[in-house]
């Protein structure tokens, strides 16, 4: 898109019904999501998975693309038949079913550590028990068990739960940072934080704002040579401009 071409599709889409859009507290960052959404489109698609379910996912999905994720993860239930019977297995075992996930090394006592904390505690493999709980009462929970941080205890709650959360992978943290909406020193855990302050308290809004991003930076804003040509906030980016 050219400059008035994208200018027009942003007068557009800002002057839909009130009811389609929330208003966000930084005006910048709603007038920029706008500009994504009138080229990807609103994004609706919430997790089916149950909160047990996102937890092992997201944590098999770090550094790994989707479809490797997600062999991983049916690998673990076709083999070992549920949670419980992961928490049961040897963790090479585990590692040489989750093999397509990168580093599972790494993840394997990860998944093994935090399943038999869960069941220590709950008596099964299970986080149902996080729907009865606060958003700050979850995540504590969750920020107790081996390996799970911010980014993971956010996915959990937003995609599975449906609340008002924000996950900050890689990609928006350097998409957000390129465009100035947050600053160059802000860390990826700190981002969280402040870029959820600049949304509306609106989890369909909060998904909707995370995964265009997510797209941007994984489509468009490359680590390496981003291609700012192609960009539709190239206008305003000071990454483009600079």
């Amino acid at each position: 898109m050219r400059g008035a071409e994208a200018h027009a599709i942003l007068m557009a889409v800002t002057t839909l019904p009130a009811l389609a859009r929330p208003p966000y507290p930084n005006v910048r960052l709603g007038r920029l999501t706008a500009l994504l959404e009138a080229e990807w489109g609103r994004q609706e698609r919430w997790s089916s998975k149950n909160p047990m379910d996102q937890l092992i996912a997201t944590i098999l999905s770090q550094r790994t693309t989707y479809a490797d994720e997600r062999t991983a993860f049916r690998n673990l239930l076709e083999r070992f038949g549920d949670w419980a019977g992961v928490a049961e297995a040897d963790v090479d075992d585990i590692a040489r079913e989750i093999r397509t996930s990168r580093y599972p090394e790494v993840k394997a006592p990860r998944i093994k550590a935090l399943l038999l904390g869960i069941i220590e505690r709950h008596g099964s493999a299970t986080l149902d028990h996080l729907h009865e709980l606060g958003i700050d009462e979850a995540s504590a929970y969750l920020r107790a068990l081996p390996g799970v941080g911010p980014k993971t205890i956010t996915f959990v709650q937003l995609f599975s739960m449906r609340r008002p959360v924000l996950p900050v992978d890689t990609h928006i943290h350097r998409s957000t940072g390129r465009v100035g909406i947050i600053g160059p020193k802000v860390t990826e855990a700190k981002a969280h934080t402040l870029l959820l302050a600049m949304l509306p308290e609106d989890a369909p809004e909060i998904l909707n704002f995370h995964v265009l991003w997510f797209t941007l930076g994984q489509k468009v804003c490359h680590y390496r040579r981003p291609a700012c040509e192609r960009c539709p906030l190239r206008e305003e980016c000071e990454h483009a401009r600079g």
